[in-house]
């Protein structure tokens, strides 16, 4: 009965109210009795109230009697299971072949635990029809871990369950990209990038390589570039197989190792990628093969043909190719004591377009045959470059400078020099920031630790020449993510 208040509006008159808290507390007590209720009715009682251990009780009777309609058990179980899981248990003993609608799976597998049956077996036994809500739900439990084991700190995705999630985002046509990133996450954890190629949805490899372009991570990049590479190479850009030639020389990964640089290297010289007139990045992959030929696969001659090759058929940016070029015969005269290679290195250095870094590398390299050399080749050019940091690199031109004849001495084992070397570039402002200071102060440690490793000088020159090495090296990851990986063409 309804009341009209002046300037009240409508209200329940409290006979009324009385009648209707009457009759949703005698919803529950009907079913039990075996009595029909009107599934409107239902609804409205399960959603407007938190179910207590009394109603509970209840609801463990009304699943278990026969008479009990499907509907009703998969509403009761919607709204129930929230409060108490072991409803599954009284369900599945009282009636094994129930089945189960999306809205009571979906709560099913939401509040499973996880410690006496995982996600993905409830999903395996009662889950035939169940929808991509349902299905991405499990997914989401297999690569972020079940309830208990998220609650205890003990989430283990394994292979298995990797291959697990794989196998039902195959079966959901629904846009998945939250799920994909979890996948490939995990997969990056788990060094197992291969499994990633069971994915069958066709926008799959086009995501990944559009992720690719924000991804920092040196490591993560390599293994994602391989799956795309491995599935569609021609999606991947110039700047994307610059960078993988670059970071390929330094991971020493059995999945993005020598075999995948090698892949690359083949796609790029069957391609003629790096000599591609109509684009300006190849440029770019010009200037990560040099190097790649030179050091890291220690094929200098290699290097010097494809030079010649640039000089001849692609003019553009012959400059900076040159200067890696120079960097190749450094590296090489350093590594073996080849005079001879340090002239050729001289030799190419075009006076005009003199960088630091190669400066670096021609003082860390004449370091090799005397260390007065050296000296005088910084002592030469110290004054003339600035003291003011790169934004990008966190770097000084004279930091650079006064770090390689540090290395350069430390290799020579003079300690005590590159220690007066590093306090005499903070007294004349050759060192101004902190923060490269510290950086540099780094080559001491180094030194140390090699010491520490080796039991003999001998043995311990090898150990320093790649860390002095490593030291210059501009295209570090630090670099590449501070320059949010767009190629330096003045490095």
């Amino acid at each position: 009965m309804l009341h009209i208040f002046r300037g009240s509006g409508l209200r329940w008159s409290t006979s009324t109210q009385t009648k209707f808290v009457r009759y949703n507390s005698s919803i529950l007590g009907s079913l039990v009795n075996g009595e029909a209720v009107p599934t409107k009715d239902l609804r409205s009682y399960l959603t407007s109230k938190t179910l207590g251990d009394d109603e509970v009780e209840k609801i463990h009777e009304i699943v278990k009697n026969e008479k009990t309609s499907v509907d009703t058990i998969n509403q009761l179980l919607q709204h129930g299971l929230q409060k108490d899981f072991s409803l599954y248990y009284t369900v599945s003993k009282a009636s094994p072949s129930h089945a189960w609608d999306n809205e009571a799976l979906h709560s099913l597998i939401n509040n499973n635990p996880g410690r006496a049956i995982s996600s993905w077996a409830l999903l395996e036994k009662v889950g035939v029809n169940a929808d991509s809500k349902c299905i991405l739900e499990v997914v989401n439990k297999l690569l972020e871990g079940e309830i208990s084991e998220l609650r205890e700190g003990a989430v283990e995705v394994t292979p298995d369950r990797l291959d697990r999630a794989i196998r039902l985002l195959n079966s959901v046509s629904d846009p998945v990209e939250k799920q994909w990133e979890l996948l490939v996450q995990r997969a990056i954890e788990l060094k197992r990038m291969e499994q990633l190629s069971s994915i069958e949805a066709e926008a799959f490899v086009p995501w990944l390589n559009q992720k690719l372009s924000s991804v920092t991570d040196q490591r993560e990049f390599l293994h994602i570039s391989k799956v795309i590479f491995d599935n569609n190479p021609d999606l991947l850009t110039k700047d994307s197989i610059a960078q993988i030639l670059s970071y390929a020389q330094l991971e020493n990964d059995p999945v993005t190792g020598p075999d995948y640089l090698q892949a690359v290297i083949d796609l790029v010289e069957s391609k003629h990628l790096d000599t591609d007139k109509k684009d300006p990045e190849s440029l770019l992959i010009r200037l990560k093969l040099v190097t790649t030929y030179g050091i890291h696969q220690d094929d200098f001659n290699k290097a010097l043909e494809k030079f010649h090759a640039y000089q001849t058929h692609e003019k553009f940016g012959i400059e900076l190719v040159q200067a890696k070029l120079v960097q190749v015969f450094g590296y090489q005269a350093f590594k073996r004591g080849d005079k001879t290679l340090l002239k050729i290195a001289e030799t190419l250095v075009d006076p005009d377009e003199l960088q630091v870094k190669t400066l670096a590398q021609l003082i860390l390299a004449r370091s090799k045959f005397n260390c007065e050399d050296s000296l005088n080749l910084y002592n030469d050019y110290i004054n003339q470059v600035s003291k003011d940091i790169n934004e990008t690199t966190g770097r000084s031109p004279t930091g650079v400078l006064t770090e390689a004849l540090m290395a350069a001495n430390l290799y020579n084992n003079d300690r005590e020099f590159a220690h007066l070397l590093y306090d005499k570039a903070i007294a004349n402002g050759f060192l101004k920031d902190e923060a490269e200071a510290a950086q540099i102060k780094k080559v001491f440690r180094v030194y140390g630790d090699s010491f520490e490793e080796s039991d003999s000088w001998r043995r311990l020159n090898p150990v320093l020449v790649t860390s002095s090495l490593t030291l210059l090296d501009e295209t570090k990851k630090k670099t590449v993510m501070a320059a949010k990986r767009t190629a330096n063409l003045h490095d």
